[in-house]
């Protein structure tokens, strides 16, 4: 699969959302940590390369939630909020939960791994 490492996946991000300069340079470190949530999340031990097919869309999904958030930080959207009026750059903020959902739809089809010991007394 073209989406098994770290690398290729933060290559398909930064190309799939016109990741500013700023920020690919880290894309590495997102995706990593996207794939230790994903690793903690389901108690199964997920390597950077050789990715399983069946992590990679939880995986994919939060490191791109997380790309937009931070390229929210980095951008001035031009919003301007009096009260409950608000106005401008929501968007970004809807498709970066948007991705957040899907990859907590994917995570929890995954399932978790639990490990259960008996002390006798």
């Amino acid at each position: 699969m073209g989406l098994s490492s770290i690398g290729s996946i933060s290559q398909h991000i930064t190309e799939s959302l016109s990741v500013p300069t700023g920020i690919s340079g880290n894309m590495i470190e997102i995706v990593d940590m996207a794939r230790q949530h994903v690793a903690n999340y389901t108690g199964v031990d997920i390597g950077s390369n050789s990715i399983n097919v069946i992590y990679q869309p939880a995986i994919v999904n939060i490191a791109k939630a997380d790309t937009i958030d931070f390229m929210n930080a980095q951008e001035d959207l031009g919003n301007l909020s009096i009260d409950d009026l608000s106005v401008g750059g929501g968007q970004s903020k809807d498709s970066a939960q948007a991705y957040r959902q899907m990859a907590e739809n994917y995570l929890q089809s995954l399932g978790r791994t639990f490990t259960y010991k008996k002390t006798l007394l």
